[in-house]
């Protein structure tokens, strides 16, 4: 996000403390992953818990989810949260789009997520949502 980005939305509702919050935490440096690397294999990754990757393009391009489909739980990240400090909202819901390299790729990319089984929902902002993701994504696609 660029400063300018930032600038503009200072009208928002809790702008100015989460940019304060952000700050201290060195959030404003850019970070870059110059040589990203895909899944060694598709399916369940080894390592504790099996989580599967499931991508989930449009927050970032590479943006990934987490499904671990033997404890009905989804890792959404930042592709499907349930509050932000610019938000009004609570309850599942995408971040703002400011936020979003794509917005219409994050929007698609919820239907991902209807496609598994998973009543458990642990987000990258926000409490966890508990009830089925589908119900969930289907609430917020309307």
């Amino acid at each position: 996000m660029t400063p300018a980005r930032v600038v503009a939305n200072l009208w928002r509702p809790g702008a100015l403390g989460w940019i304060s919050s952000i700050r201290r935490l060195g959030v404003t440096s850019h970070a870059r992953v110059d040589q990203p690397q895909p899944f060694p294999t598709p399916g369940a990754l080894d390592c504790p818990g099996h989580p599967v990757p499931v991508p989930t393009p449009g927050h970032t391009s590479g943006h990934t989810a987490f499904y671990l489909p033997q404890h009905g739980v989804v890792i959404t990240g930042d592709a499907l949260v349930t509050g932000h400090a610019i938000s009004r909202r609570t309850g599942p819901q995408l971040l703002p789009g400011l936020f979003h390299h794509d917005r219409a790729a994050a929007t698609e990319s919820l239907h991902t997520f209807a496609a598994l089984d998973a009543d458990t929902v642990l987000p990258g902002h926000g409490a966890a949502h508990r009830g089925h993701i589908a119900d969930a994504v289907a609430n917020l696609l309307g």
